[in-house]
């Protein structure tokens, strides 16, 4: 692995001290991707969400770029850039690191693909490099370099390898800043069985106001004595108390907490995942085993070993069971987390 000069290691961490303060409720900005054109050079810069369910792209172009792909549900583009581009068939088995074409295809061989036709040959794009922050299959959120002439280096792969956690972390705490706004906003209305509650704080760490929602979460997981001590410790990371297959997430946005049960992961593989999100984009069986190179008799295979980890009966309860649970997205391994009830 090649090491990270000194001056791209001091622009990096003014990259990382300066990044938050670029986004506020929109993490991902025009002016986020200038900066990170400053690391890694680029013709082209976007930032792609991929909802596939239902499909949608949402788009953000560097300052002075344009991709083209805002609010368009394309039929193409999805298939091809999830399961026919190499990076994306990595993507589905858990790499998010980044990942540049040429690792896995020579410039005749890309020439040759669909996903050079469709998705980059109109930018004008013969060098691809992409990171990913960590997320499940049915929602994926890229940062996407291309360049017309000079390939991407091991420098560049560096860069953004060592950034990814850091993007993730922006956007995990703007999501929790536009969630705590959402549950503020409803603060009257909550009921009591909500999965979702706030606790306002004082100016020595007294609790001002808490939810029906909140108080009960406290009352069922009865965190006390973590939750003091991660209060006192001034930890950033959000706090996770387990009981049993729940789980609570307790995340410190200045003097509020917000509080969200979430269910539990679902543990399936990486190719039932694929199959299942398929499933949920509407395709038959045939199609999906037209799409992942398989047998259709494999594709029902991995359909009954879903429903059985599901404990669920029909396509529909599967999907619904999948796409249902509300986790840490992006993940990096750093909350703290009580002993289990």
């Amino acid at each position: 692995m090649p090491a990270l000069a000194r001056g791209d290691a001091e622009r990096l961490l003014r990259f990382v001290g300066e990044a938050e303060s670029l986004g506020g409720d929109d993490p991902i900005t025009g002016d986020l991707l200038v900066e990170l054109g400053r690391l890694v050079q680029a013709d082209w810069i976007v930032y792609i969400e991929h909802d596939c369910v239902p499909r949608h792209l949402l788009e953000v172009d560097r300052t002075g770029d344009s991709c083209g792909w805002d609010g368009e549900c394309v039929e193409d583009f999805f298939d091809v850039e999830l399961y026919e581009s190499p990076i994306g068939q990595r993507r589905l088995q858990g790499d998010f690191g980044a990942l540049m074409v040429s690792d896995f295809l020579t410039q005749r061989e890309l020439h040759r693909t669909r996903f050079y036709e469709i998705a980059i040959r109109r930018f004008g794009i013969e060098h691809y490099l992409e990171v990913d922050i960590p997320s499940p299959p049915s929602h994926w959120k890229s940062f996407e370099f291309g360049r017309a002439e000079g390939a991407f280096s091991e420098r560049d792969r560096l860069v953004l390898d060592l950034l990814q956690p850091h993007l993730g972390r922006l956007w995990r705490a703007a999501r929790t800043r536009r969630e705590l706004a959402a549950a503020l906003t409803g603060l009257d209305h909550a009921e009591a069985r909500e999965s979702r509650g706030v606790i306002l704080l004082g100016a020595r760490g007294e609790v001002e106001y808490a939810s029906e929602p909140a108080r009960r979460l406290l009352r069922e997981f009865a965190p006390d004595a973590t939750l003091v001590d991660w209060l006192e410790s001034g930890s950033r990371r959000p706090l996770v108390h387990r009981l049993g297959e729940r789980r609570l997430i307790i995340e410190r946005v200045g003097d509020a907490l917000l509080l969200e049960e979430t269910r539990p992961e679902v543990d399936l593989t990486a190719r039932e995942r694929e199959v299942l999100t398929l499933v949920a984009r509407g395709k038959t069986n045939a199609e999906i085993a037209r799409l992942l190179w398989l047998a259709p008799s494999t594709v029902a295979k991995h359909l009954e070993n879903v429903y059985a980890k599901l404990n669920v009966k029909t396509r529909t309860a599967a999907v619904a069971r999948f796409l249902g649970p509300i986790g840490l997205e992006g993940g990096d391994g750093e909350s703290i987390v009580s002993a289990q009830n």
